[in-house]
């Protein structure tokens, strides 16, 4: 059973271009966004009650039915993220995540909902980027206690 799903699935990917309305047309994507841990550490933002935090790893995952995309970056110095893909540019509002995988502190724990376990951070769409293609956000994500006030150095 498995081996004919699979030769109908190689079927319609190879039809997919000769077929009207089975367009698969992947698209250039650049998501951005920042990491903050609820830890009062160089960088600080009070509005906020965090800092940047460098050496996060943040995984844009795309997972729509036969269609899979998985791509890593890690946070700068200010916690900033940029990641570029090829996606299937329909499926990104519905399909497409940004999660935490990882912190380099213990006590920048990250909390579930941002884990593969999680949802993730959904995906804004902010403009078309000449050269670049359609740019997303996936926003501030915080990581690490409730409050900073929590936070044991």
């Amino acid at each position: 059973m498995k081996k004919l799903h699979l030769l109908f699935l190689c079927i319609a990917i190879a039809l997919a271009g000769a077929v009207p309305g089975l367009s698969f047309e992947l698209s250039d994507i650049s998501v951005e966004g920042v990491v903050y841990c609820r830890c009062n550490f160089t960088g600080y933002a009070a509005q906020v009650d965090a800092s940047p935090l460098s050496g996060i790893v943040a995984s844009l995952k795309c997972d729509g039915g036969n269609y899979h995309t998985l791509v890593n970056a890690t946070t700068d110095y200010s916690g900033y993220f940029q990641v570029s893909a090829k996606v299937i540019k329909k499926y990104v509002g519905r399909y497409c995540s940004v999660y935490v995988l990882s912190s380099p502190l213990s006590q920048c724990i990250v909390p579930s909902q941002l884990t593969f376990a999680g949802k993730g951070s959904k995906l804004i769409y902010e403009r078309e980027v000449p050269g670049v293609g359609s740019q997303y956000s996936a926003g501030l994500m915080l990581i690490g206690p409730s409050s900073s006030a929590s936070c044991h150095v």
